[in-house]
């Protein structure tokens, strides 16, 4: 679900452009421990379609940019949220690509996506100030699941292991949120709004499409609410 296609069936499903789960309700949890304040520089690592920078520039938070490898995907954002600066770039790329260092970087549902998340959170910490909050907003390996990710989500956070990789990173550890409970809720909510918008799916990608998002995401929410996949907003700051 991460092509462009992918991208943009996720967003007719949430009713707005985001690929994360929660929508607008995940982004208000994910950030209300960060002060708004319009003079801050904000980074959405993994930016999709730029929903979410959007969001979080009209009410408030600061001024955004973002990253995504997806070409389609930054195109889109750009004719779409002008306001943003986007750039198209692998994340183990962004201290080569942006011009600036950043108050907050963010990601939501994206980490999970990196093969080499060490790498990647140094590498952000490279264009994070002195005193940057980094927010991650993701799934984790399920209290159910020992320490074993599930292969959907081969590279979901390991609660056991994130805190040191987050200092070998150069990052401070700080507040770890619990999401099991609201991830089960979203996802039941979302698997119904697949069915209620089976014909417009169709629409774009066939039927093809459609069996296999609700197959996906049937599967996924049966996993999470069986306790193999969880979720939480893991928190830090740059030392």
């Amino acid at each position: 679900m991460n092509s462009f296609e992918g991208k943009r069936i996720l967003a007719l499903i949430r009713d707005g452009d985001y690929a994360h789960a929660g929508e607008e309700e995940a982004i208000e949890r994910a950030f209300r421990s960060i002060p708004k304040d319009p003079r801050q520089w904000l980074l959405d690592v993994g930016c999709g379609r730029g929903g979410s920078g959007d969001y979080l520039l009209r009410n408030g938070w600061g001024r955004v940019e973002g990253i995504d490898r997806d070409a389609e995907s930054i195109e889109y954002a750009r004719a779409t949220y002008p306001d943003i600066g986007l750039h198209v770039c692998d994340v183990l790329d962004v201290p080569r690509t942006v011009a600036r260092t950043y108050d907050v970087i963010y990601m939501l549902n994206a980490f999970y996506a990196f093969d080499r998340q060490h790498d990647a959170l140094a590498g952000l910490r490279k264009v994070a100030k002195r005193g940057a909050q980094l927010v991650i907003f993701d799934y984790t390996v399920g209290a159910k699941a020992g320490d074993t990710p599930n292969p959907m989500m081969p590279h979901a956070i390991r609660l056991s292991e994130i805190e040191a990789m987050l200092r070998d990173a150069g990052w401070q550890p700080g507040n770890i949120e619990d999401l099991n409970a609201e991830y089960a809720r979203w996802y039941a909510e979302f698997v119904e709004r697949i069915q209620l918008k089976r014909a417009d799916i169709e629409k774009i990608g066939g039927a093809e499409w459609y069996n296999f998002v609700f197959s996906m995401y049937s599967g996924l929410h049966g996993v999470i609410a069986g306790g193999g996949i969880g979720g939480a907003i893991v928190h830090a700051r740059a030392d």
